[in-house]
């Protein structure tokens, strides 16, 4: 099976090699459980690789992603140099609709090569639908389209809290072929972030809860040890 390597430390060990070339993911997490970080490293490291990637964002301007990252990860040195030679872009739809997202994945996959993409987030393009059933129905359309590009996504969808017990799973988590939850979890007096593999279809993958951290340099992932 081919494989993309996240290039986050320690995230393709539990991966058991990446991220199965053309799935499409969701990222799931609350508040400040590090959805973005991830995801802007998952194309900055692939970029690196030689794999060019797509940031779509659909709430913040493509500015603030850009200065969140640079501030986040100073050490990730090279981001300029990637997003003016077009291995990494960030875009803005001017609406937040599926069909504009679908269109604007297979121009860029047609015209600049892209192998991944970040949809950030599902949320908000949730909540320009008047019923929750014509939402499912267009979710549908439009991963079935993504199916028949030549792409591997991550989906950012935003959970009410950061906490695992308060969690609680969607449609989005239903119908996507990978699922990775974030959390911020109470140790002591100071909250821990962990992440799971919830589910990779097709693919084995570890299913241990563990510890993260963003650190300047990227983030890690501290396969085997114990969140507690």
């Amino acid at each position: 099976m081919d494989r993309v390597k996240t290039g986050i430390s320690g995230m393709d060990e539990m991966l058991n090699g990446g991220i199965p070339t053309g799935r499409h993911v969701a990222l799931y997490g609350g508040p400040g459980s590090g959805k973005s970080s991830f995801c802007f490293e998952f194309l900055y490291q692939g970029a690196k690789m030689g794999e060019p990637g797509l940031y779509i964002t659909l709430e913040e301007t493509t500015e603030d992603i850009i200065d969140n990252m640079k501030n986040t990860f100073p050490l990730l040195t090279e981001t300029s140099k990637l997003i003016e030679a077009k291995k990494l872009e960030i875009v803005k739809p001017e609406k937040l609709d599926l069909e504009d997202v679908a269109n604007l994945l297979e121009d860029r996959i047609t015209s600049n090569g892209i192998k991944r993409a970040v949809i950030d987030s599902s949320t908000m393009i949730r909540l320009s639908f008047q019923s929750e059933v014509e939402y499912r129905q267009t979710l549908f359309e439009f991963l079935s389209l993504l199916r028949n590009l030549d792409v591997t996504t991550i989906t950012t969808v935003e959970a009410t809290s950061a906490r695992k017990e308060e969690m609680r799973f969607d449609i989005e988590q239903f119908v996507m072929d990978g699922i990775i939850n974030l959390y911020n979890l109470d140790r002591e007096d100071r909250r821990v972030r962990a992440l799971e593999i919830f589910k990779m279809r097709g693919s084995d993958h570890s299913r241990d809860l563990v510890p993260f951290k963003v650190t300047p340099s990227g983030i890690k992932v501290y396969v085997g040890e114990k969140v507690f």
